[in-house]
């Protein structure tokens, strides 16, 4: 068939809203039966309003009930809700809050009723020896506000449903806790620990303690409590794992990069003989995310999940020697690893996502001196109904190293207008509209792997540009702290010198560019065409903009957030309100909405925790007011991020609409 031409951004695409939302499936964790070796995996359907479901790979049956919803709301961003041990599988319900154990078809709670949902219970570990015991997160929303929460660790008695405290302090409304593991014997226990004003990436402190059993009360105490790792403030220690009964691995920031390290009783050093310049895990924003597995039963080999530029990769070491392999078999074409976890010897299990295939539940053997892949799919979220898209539709990303004002370098990925249909526009040297995407966080990252609304747009004749701004995780400790004091700042100068620099300005049309995120993302974007201090505030530099919910009001957001983000804002902004008051007014959109000249679309959820539905309010009557153009949509039922199969379609729908109205077909016309 011949291919056509059309306006850039006009294109026609079999890549609809109703085809990405309506068998949206995205993988949660993924682990492993210690005992057994039964696989189970947890996979979010946006077809059942984004119930998080439990699967036994083993049957290909939900573990849990229909109504049951694999998911905790420990730190808002949950994670770490199951685990499987001897034949028992354990999960938090999100329904009510309470933890069930399922065995043999039969499912019983395992804490005590939560009509008020006050208790929340994350990160389980069952001890080896005593397996009715369970040590947990408790997250307790007796006083529910984000200075009251306390957080502890409690130990969880399956055969009598009862909670008893292991861990607490009278500080626990400003401290965390992730990661208890026990030891292959049970007689010690490690676990990370950090307190405000720290995240988890910025000082993380892993402890280990002496674990003792009283048979008389069936119950577990701890002494002789230490610090191996991690310092407040300076030193990033995370993802705690023996190796055997005297040696625990775990991953520290102390080079300035999060390389393996281990601890003994006599000592605590690198892994590595040299310090490797990548990121060994991302920041823990949910729980049990591990980076890193044990390949053999003695704990002398891992398999490691790295980051090079914006990509994982993965390492054997051999943790004796110091020494480590790259896996690069021509089959090894994942560009985001996560949950990585032992299953017997060379063989361990992911999710893995590539950048031309739908995310899966992978099996990985290796096998031979040079430890040769295996690969092998578990569950694909790869749609079971819908018509396949025409091969060649996707575009694939570029990673870009963009040299920008000052000499720094900032990291962006490039994707390409895309679509076999056509051959390009139908308007003499026309180039594409670009889409600018800033994540998260903001200490995240925006990976390479496929994304189906990035897809949409590339499929329809725009280009797509992702920019991993100063703040940015998986590019070493330092590029993260480019961003502290300059939230608002160096983000949005970042997004804008992406755009102009020759790389991307040669490739895209630089007059119509949307500039578009949620959460920090959507922040950003406000940020960016609202700010005195932004460039693209002083003139209509950005055609038109979508913010997903994004913080408008920095006070607001402090006073509203949730614990675990409470004092985030504090180091990104430079100081405290009453500090600096000056740099919270003047780093809030609300402030200077009547700058806004950029089109605005602005969707929330109503349901939102982390960034109220008040925030979005606050920054549309401003806009209002100014005589600005704006349009919102709002939706119930929806939290921090969409869930549902409708809410995804309508979403993707306004946006394009949006850009269509606000810097497509006016150009196109003209």
């Amino acid at each position: 068939m011949a291919q056509k031409y059309a306006p850039y951004g006009l294109w026609e695409s079999p890549i609809t809203a109703d085809a990405i939302a309506q068998d949206s499936v995205s993988l949660g964790a993924i682990f492993v039966d210690p005992i057994t070796k039964d696989i189970y995996y947890i996979e979010q359907r946006a077809s059942e309003g984004g119930r998080c479901v439990l699967m036994s790979n083993q049957t290909q049956k939900e573990v849990f009930g229909k109504d049951f919803n694999a998911r905790t709301r420990v730190h808002e961003y949950g994670g770490g809700a199951a685990i499987a041990y001897n034949g028992t599988v354990y999960s938090s319900n999100f329904k009510d809050f309470r933890v069930y154990a399922a065995k043999d078809g039969k499912i019983k709670p395992i804490t005590s009723e939560d009509p008020n949902k006050i208790y929340r219970y994350a990160d389980l570990c069952v001890h080896p020896v005593h397996t009715d015991l369970l040590v947990a997160i408790l997250e307790d929303h007796t006083n529910d506000t984000p200075r009251t929460v306390r957080n502890s660790l409690c130990v969880i008695d399956s055969t009598t449903a009862t909670v008893t405290s292991l861990v607490s302090t009278e500080d626990a409304h400003s401290e965390f806790y992730a990661a208890p593991r026990f030891s292959p014997s049970g007689d010690k226990l490690a676990w990370q620990f950090w307190k405000h004003p720290d995240m988890p990436w910025e000082g993380g402190q892993i402890y280990v303690a002496d674990v003792h059993y009283n048979s008389d009360t069936h119950k577990l105490s701890l002494s002789n409590a230490k610090l191996v790792a991690g310092e407040a403030n300076n030193i990033s220690a995370c993802y705690p794992l023996w190796a055997s009964n005297d040696k625990l691995l775990f991953t520290s920031d102390e080079s300035k990069f999060a390389n393996l390290w281990e601890y003994t009783q006599t000592c605590t050093k690198p892994v590595l003989s040299s310090v490797v310049q990548q990121d060994f895990c991302m920041p823990s924003w949910i729980l049990g995310n591990y980076p890193f597995a044990f390949l053999d039963e003695n704990g002398t080999k891992a398999i490691c999940v790295a980051w090079r530029g914006g990509r994982s990769v993965l390492y054997v070491v051999d943790i004796a020697t110091g020494s480590y392999v790259e896996i690069t078999d021509k089959s090894f074409d994942f560009v985001v690893i996560n949950h990585v976890c032992r299953l017997s010897d060379y063989t361990f299990v992911f999710t893995g996502w590539q950048s031309n295939a739908p995310g899966a539940a992978m099996l990985c053997t290796l096998t031979g001196p040079s430890f040769v892949p295996n690969f092998q799919v578990l569950r694909s979220t790869a749609s079971t109904s819908a018509a396949p898209f025409p091969e060649g539709i996707i575009s694939l990303p570029t990673p870009l190293e963009l040299k920008v004002a000052g000499d720094r370098i900032v990291y962006a990925v490039y994707y390409a207008p895309n679509n076999p249909a056509y051959a390009g526009s139908s308007i003499p040297g026309e180039k594409p509209p670009c889409v600018l995407g800033v994540h998260g966080g903001p200490t995240g990252l925006e990976t390479q792997n496929l994304n189906w609304l990035k897809q949409y747009f590339t499929s329809r004749g725009y280009a797509w540009l992702d920019v991993n701004y100063s703040g940015s995780s998986c590019y070493g400790r330092a590029y993260v702290e480019r961003l502290q004091g300059n939230w608002g700042i160096t983000d949005v100068s970042d997004c804008i010198d992406a755009v102009q620099s020759p790389q991307v300005s040669s490739l895209v049309d630089t007059k119509r560019t949307a500039i578009r995120g949620g959460s920090a993302g959507g922040y950003t974007t406000l940020a960016a065409i609202s700010l005195d201090s932004s460039a693209a505030s002083k003139a209509k530099y950005f055609a038109s903009a979508t913010n997903s919910y994004g913080i408008s009001n920095m006070e607001l957001f402090a006073d509203d957030t949730h614990k675990f983000e409470l004092m985030y804002v504090i180091k990104l902004l430079g100081g405290t309100k009453e500090e600096i008051p000056k740099v919270w007014h003047d780093r809030s959109p609300v402030y200077f909405s009547a700058n806004i000249k950029t089109p605005l679309l602005v969707l929330q959820g109503n349901d939102d925790a982390v960034v109220p539905a008040a925030q979005s309010w606050t920054i549309i009557e401003g806009v209002v007011k100014s005589k600005g153009r704006v349009e919102a949509h709002f939706f119930d039922g929806e939290q921090h991020g969409w869930r549902t199969s409708e809410t995804i379609k309508k979403a993707i729908e306004f946006e394009r609409e949006w850009y269509e109205k606000s810097m497509v077909r006016p150009a196109v016309a003209t």
